[in-house]
């Protein structure tokens, strides 16, 4: 997509990082401005079969190809929102692949003859059928094809008992895997064969694709002796000595020359997570250079495209982990002002960098928000290469047409604020800290209780089996532990967390308050009730943020009081009052299960979406709610209610 500089937009090659990048990743945009009557990805019933549910998802991805090409869209993924491959949680207790059951890997979709034994072929026939008519739909738009995944990406355990010879390097992380997962070795002629049957295969069926983003050394993905590799430097033992730009380009050739055998010039980027502070890099400067030097044009690792190294000018990749800072509320996004923060810096000079000539956008974003994406491109596109101060002139002669003339800069308004506080939550960035807490860790469900570990299987049963929790029930009982990242413990934690909370609750509150007077001031019933649902999706946003916070202080708090261990007086004299620790977890408890009543009200109060929710149970995962969510929230509520009486076995009654 076009850099133009008043939309939001992440490269998510990597995760948790995001960067920002020339292609479009749109999460501009209020979905409430151009509500459809329904959104297809979220108010499906959970009666719906496969089938229903994949025809509906072509007609919604015709849609949005078509509003990606009125946005200016030359290619378009065709791996996002394809049925996660759940046939891939084995064993089944097992979360780690949540990271990639969504990624779609072509060796298991297209399998050679060697691999087909060890894969669901029907979900992939589904799969593949899925992509044939996406295809069709693009061919007819006069649309070119992208494809994002993993590579080299896990395989069955059975198949390297099979195939010894062709085990690569484990790649899950052990503190979020039950189980050790291989990739294959690339160092190995038998897998460049395999690999290359399945290009031709996949471009055979697919061939309107154009380019590949990979994303490696993560999420289920990586190469034999990479440093980066989550277990610690490893792979086959027979290629140790081989030098990583040997490994690296050969296979990317090996891929590419598929693609030309096949007829199709295709472009490739392999891109490594990017490191946070504690995490090693992939590779060296001087071993990108050395890959990056053997590998021809059209190929490119890490921004460095082959043969001279040069800064690689390609389209991007759809991300298919992080959903913006507002995840899992949806129709939350708001239009990109990085360029209004950026500009204070550098004096506010005019954008530089010229609209590219093929631009991938992303379908990631839902129908609503797209369209409304497609009206504020057209409208502002003209401010391009304007200043800050063109700019936001533009952004608000947009929100006229949008609120009206009398309500342009309060509209301007909800959009800053909401962009102040998409900013401070990135103080608790490690991972979106809503999809971390409410998504994988279930905060949204799961109940609060002094005693977790009392709660009996039939109890847990609804919110357990999607904790992204490899470790025993100890761990899984924590509420502050996300697949293996204590990030928000302890009590200083609690205080931190605390205050980006409260620096971001004000932000919202105040858009909400804009939102209604909008509403209230609305010419007809349905501005008002767009303008109302606007504001439900605010106060959803809000609960989510209160319950974050209840749950980071509720488990500092509990752990505080059993690790002094205090026994409770068993005859507490008369006048004896509730101590204050009592009083705040009490206090907290009560507090989050007023908070979730809202919250279920404010779901079961409208027929439109305001969480994103899978269509039907059986895609509920670890990375997305449940349609059921309502009943779910009923049964948190009734389980903490029911646990009142356990405070006593930690503190002193009062006995006033």
């Amino acid at each position: 997509f076009p850099s133009h500089a008043l939309y939001r937009h992440h490269d998510s090659d990597t995760f948790p990082m995001k960067r920002l990048h020339l292609s479009l990743l749109i999460l501009a945009g209020f979905a409430l401005l151009n509500l459809p009557l329904f959104s297809a990805d979220t108010s499906r019933p959970a009666a719906l079969s496969a089938a229903d549910v994949d025809s509906a998802q072509l007609a919604l991805f015709e849609r949005k190809a078509t509003l990606a090409m009125q946005l200016g869209a030359t290619h378009v993924p065709i791996t996002d929102g394809l049925p996660p491959a759940t046939w891939q949680f084995e064993p089944a207790d097992d979360p780690y692949p949540g990271w990639f059951i969504q990624r779609p890997d072509f060796l298991k979709l297209f399998p050679p003859a060697e691999v087909q034994p060890y894969v669901d072929l029907a979900y992939g026939r589904r799969v593949v059928a899925l992509l044939e008519k996406r295809c069709e739909i693009l061919r007819r738009l006069g649309l070119k094809a992208h494809w994002g995944s993993n590579i080299p990406q896990v395989l069955p355990e059975a198949f390297f008992a099979a195939y010894p010879q062709l085990r690569g390097p484990r790649v899950d992380q052990p503190n979020r895997s039950r189980t050790a997962r291989f990739s294959l070795c690339v160092d190995q002629p038998e897998t460049l064969r395999l690999y290359a049957e399945a290009m031709k295969s996949l471009l055979q069926h697919c061939p309107e694709i154009e380019s590949f983003s990979f994303l490696t050394q993560d999420s289920g993905s990586g190469f034999c002796w990479v440093p980066a590799l989550y277990p610690g430097l490893n792979g086959n033992s027979t290629c140790r000595d081989r030098p990583m730009s040997d490994r690296i380009s050969s296979f990317l050739v090996a891929l590419k020359n598929a693609a030309k055998d096949a007829g199709h010039d295709v472009e490739i980027s392999l891109n490594p997570i990017e490191p946070r502070q504690w995490m090693l890099p992939s590779f060296s400067p001087e071993q990108l250079e050395a890959i990056a030097h053997k590998l021809p044009r059209g190929i490119a690792v890490q921004g460095r495209e082959g043969p001279d190294g040069r800064p690689y000018q390609r389209l991007g990749s759809s991300d298919a982990y992080a959903r913006g800072a507002f995840y899992p509320v949806v129709g939350l996004t708001l239009p990109d002002l990085s360029w209004l923060h950026a500009s204070r810096a550098r004096g506010s000079q005019p954008a530089e960098s010229p609209v590219p000539a093929r631009r991938l956008i992303s379908l990631r974003a839902d129908e609503a928000e797209m369209t409304f994406n497609a009206r504020v491109y057209e409208a502002t596109r003209g401010a391009q290469q304007g200043n800050a101060a063109a700019r936001l002139a533009a952004l608000r002669a947009f929100a006229a047409t949008e609120a009206g003339e009398a309500h342009a800069d309060m509209l301007l308004d909800i959009w800053l604020q909401l962009d102040d506080a998409n900013r401070r939550l990135t103080a608790l960035n490690f991972g979106d800290m809503l999809q971390f807490g409410h998504v994988l860790n279930r905060w949204i469900n799961r109940p609060m209780v002094p005693f977790p570990e009392e709660l009996s299987a039939a109890e847990k049963s609804y919110y357990r089996p999607f904790l992204f929790q490899a470790k025993g029930d100890e761990q899984a009982d924590n509420l502050v532990d996300i697949q293996a990242m204590r990030m928000y413990e302890g009590y200083g934690a609690r205080l931190l967390f605390q205050r980006v909370i409260e620096t971001v609750v004000p932000s919202v509150e105040g858009a909400l308050q804009r939102a209604r007077q909008i509403r209230d001031a609305a010419a007809d019933e349905t501005a008002r009730t767009r303008w109302d649902l606007f504001g439900r999706r605010l106060e959803t946003t809000l609960c989510l943020l209160h319950s974050a916070d209840h749950m980071v202080a509720y488990q500092a708090q509990l752990d505080r009081v059993k690790a002094l261990a205090v026994p409770p007086e068993p005859n507490p004299v008369l006048g004896t009052q509730s101590s204050w620790d009592r009083t705040d977890l009490m206090q907290l408890a009560r507090e989050e299960i007023d908070n979730t009543v809202r919250l279920r009200q404010l779901l079961t109060s409208t027929s439109q979406p305001l969480l994103d929710l899978a269509p039907v149970t059986d895609e509920e995962t670890i990375m997305r709610l449940g349609p059921d969510l309502p009943a779910q929230l009923k049964r948190k509520i009734d389980l903490m209610n029911a646990h009142w009486t356990d405070y006593d076995r930690l503190f002193t009654a009062p006995n006033p």
